[in-house]
């Protein structure tokens, strides 16, 4: 597995992780009349968002792709129904 692709799928996870947390536990102490700490907890719920987007988008740009057996499949299928469809072959 490539570096930065694990690099994402970590910084995915740890941004995952701050959003739920901070939601949860911000909420919590809300309720619990703690607002200067709720407020610090809520404010990580963006940039939790922002590991997680970051990180999301990082995997998926460096990840890699071996689908050039199904896109073989798909082109050999398109052939066969572009020529089924044609009117002048099958005369």
């Amino acid at each position: 597995m490539n570096k930065i692709v694990l690099f994402g799928q970590i910084l995915f996870i740890f941004g995952l992780i701050l959003a739920v947390v901070g939601l949860i536990v911000g909420f919590w102490l809300m309720f619990a009349d703690y607002d200067k700490w709720a407020i610090r907890f809520l404010l990580a719920v963006p940039t939790g968002f922002m590991f997680l987007f970051t990180g999301l988008a990082t995997s998926v740009m460096f990840s890699s792709r071996d689908d050039s057996a199904l896109n073989e499949r798909r082109s050999l299928q398109d052939l066969d129904d572009s020529l089924e469809s044609d009117e002048s072959i099958k005369k």
